[in-house]
């Protein structure tokens, strides 16, 4: 005979469709309101966070390639280094969604990060929209007035998500939108999920612990290589400019130079979501089969911008800069597998987002004055080759992590199963003596 454990309380995948399609519709009443709630602050404003700060990234290449370059004689490696000066100017914390979200991480994650791909599509349209409606207004450029509108639409969103972003479960308080059920709910919710709450202080142990451990390691090794992925689609702009020559007509508009790059990152917000859906969906959780299908089509692609002809036809190279944001789409997936193997110690978790962002910040800064300089764009084959040889890399290392988290998987099974058979003796042994009593008794 053996005792009987409770079930594992920790998260596991819907199992109706309409879970599928989003968690919230399986759960009960008091808590689909309550999830409606924090998906309608964190998850609405998290998504136009990153909205605004990657629209002011892709502003800066937009700008530049729409009279920028030529206003301020920027003909040398000066791009590279404005894009230097901003990604560290801007270097902003990472925000899991621990407040509440006891699964289907990859929804959520996937929804924030889409917005890192739609941003360059407001960029695009607008900068076009722009150069055509304003260049020239009030004495100012065109791409001069790109920043100027931003800066209109990134100040309304800051002041509402100062009033509506939600705290942490373990330190929030009842206010005008949580009420003191809703912050049980989520309490709950983390527990369930097996999220231990946050607020413990780091010491020299615990950071040393972190810094041990294959799970910090593996991932802030995934995140730091992580700006190789993204580089080569860079060139797609420069591409298109290289096209018109001083003196010749022009091959590309100034409008189709901002647009035509829109389909890429259409692609991989598409992409991106279709994705995170399937694995939250009909592979019930797991990330590492669609994050490896990834990496081997992004090494084709890389492999193909390195050793075909630069300036082919628009048919033979753009739809390679379209799709080679693939691999550099799985970063949805790749944070919400991180905070599902580390949710057992929020700290860790917390340190392994700040090391996976800050690292791929730092990197983000200095790949492109290595590999990708705008002094020979479009013509980066290093670069390319660079990046198959990371994306190689990165099939490795998940690779890794897939192993280590089924052995740990297991590992956990088998302490089970040794902690049964270790009760079953003892189990007996009181039966035994209670039967002995009784046979006494009876005599």
């Amino acid at each position: 005979m053996t005792t009987q454990r409770p079930p594992s309380e920790s998260s596991v995948p819907s199992q109706s469709w309409k879970g599928w399609i989003w968690d919230s519709t399986d759960v009960p009443k008091e808590e689909r309101r309550f999830l409606l709630k924090l998906d309608a602050t964190l998850l609405t404003f998290g998504t136009l966070g990153m909205l605004i700060k990657w629209i002011d990234t892709s502003n800066i290449t937009n700008a530049f390639v729409s009279g920028m370059k030529e206003d301020l004689n920027l003909y040398g490696n000066q791009y590279n280094y404005i894009i230097v000066s901003w990604t560290v100017g801007s270097q902003v914390g990472w925000t899991v969604f621990t407040f509440a979200l006891a699964g289907e991480l990859g929804k959520r994650n996937g929804i924030m990060q889409s917005a890192v791909s739609i941003a360059p599509i407001f960029s695009g349209f607008l900068q076009a929209g722009i150069y055509n409606g304003l260049n020239g207004h009030a004495g100012l450029a065109g791409w001069r007035w790109l920043f100027v509108i931003n800066g209109v639409i990134s100040f309304p969103i800051a002041v509402l998500a100062y009033f509506f972003l939600p705290d942490t479960p373990g330190t929030a308080k009842p206010n005008w939108i949580f009420t003191e059920q809703d912050i049980k709910i989520a309490r709950a919710r983390m527990e369930k999920a097996g999220r231990k709450p946050e607020g413990k202080p780091y010491t020299v142990k615990s950071v040393t612990g972190f810094l041990t451990s294959w799970k910090t390691l593996l991932f802030t090794l995934i995140f730091t290589i992580q700006p190789f992925g993204s580089q080569p689609f860079t060139a797609f702009v420069f591409w298109l400019k290289a096209h018109n020559k001083k003196g010749k007509p022009p091959v590309y508009s100034i409008a189709q130079i901002n647009e035509y790059p829109t389909l890429g990152n259409a692609f991989t917000a598409v992409y991106s979501l279709v994705c995170v859906w399937i694995s939250d969906g009909p592979l019930r959780g797991r990330r590492w089969p669609v994050i490896l299908f990834s990496n081997f089509i992004a090494i084709i692609i890389f492999t193909l911008l390195a050793v075909t002809p630069v300036m082919g036809p628009f048919s033979h190279r753009a739809p390679l800069y379209i799709l080679s944001s693939i691999g550099g789409s799985m970063v949805p997936l790749t944070m919400a597998w991180m905070a599902e193997l580390i949710s057992e110690n929020a700290e860790q978790r917390a340190f392994t987002a700040a090391s996976m962002n800050t690292l791929q910040f730092t990197f983000s800064a200095w790949i492109p004055l290595v590999w990708f300089q705008q002094v020979k764009q479009p013509f980066v084959t290093s670069g390319n080759r660079a990046a198959a040889v990371v994306a190689g890399l990165n099939i490795i290392i998940f690779s890794s992590i897939a192993f280590l988290a089924r052995n740990e998987k297991l590992a956990k099974k088998r302490d089970g199963a040794s902690i049964d058979e270790l009760a079953e003796p003892e189990l007996h042994q009181h039966m035994g003596e209670k039967k002995v009593g009784v046979d006494v008794r009876a005599l």
